[in-house]
């Protein structure tokens, strides 16, 4: 579905944007500047740029309340990558939360 695509090309961006700046930390305009032109920055733009584009298509087929609860399928693949790229740690509250969430989507989809 086009809504995975999407959430796919978003969770993208934002790994790239974590890996720009754990290289650059943000610490100053100069440093802002440095982060900005990161090839990890700049194609992390880019895939939210085409993610945008995609949800525009994707606003244009299907009705927002049923596409609008299925993005948010972008925080559990996000938190499942932070774990998995960045070995960061979950408490058992988060994964009852991305429980929650995949639930949710889970009986969005099904209507």
């Amino acid at each position: 579905m086009i809504v995975t695509f999407n959430v796919t090309l978003l969770v993208a961006g934002q790994i790239l944007w974590k890996i720009a700046l754990n290289r650059h930390p943000l610490n100053s305009m100069e440093g802002f500047v440095s982060l900005m032109t990161q090839p990890a920055m700049i194609f992390g733009c880019l895939l939210f740029a085409v993610a945008t584009l995609v949800w525009f298509y994707a606003l244009g087929k299907y009705d927002l309340s049923r596409i609008y609860p299925l993005q948010s399928m972008a925080y559990v693949v996000g938190a499942i990558s932070g774990l998995v790229i960045f070995k960061e740690q979950m408490s058992l509250f988060q994964w009852l939360g991305i429980m929650l969430i995949v639930g949710g989507a889970f009986l969005v989809a099904r209507t």
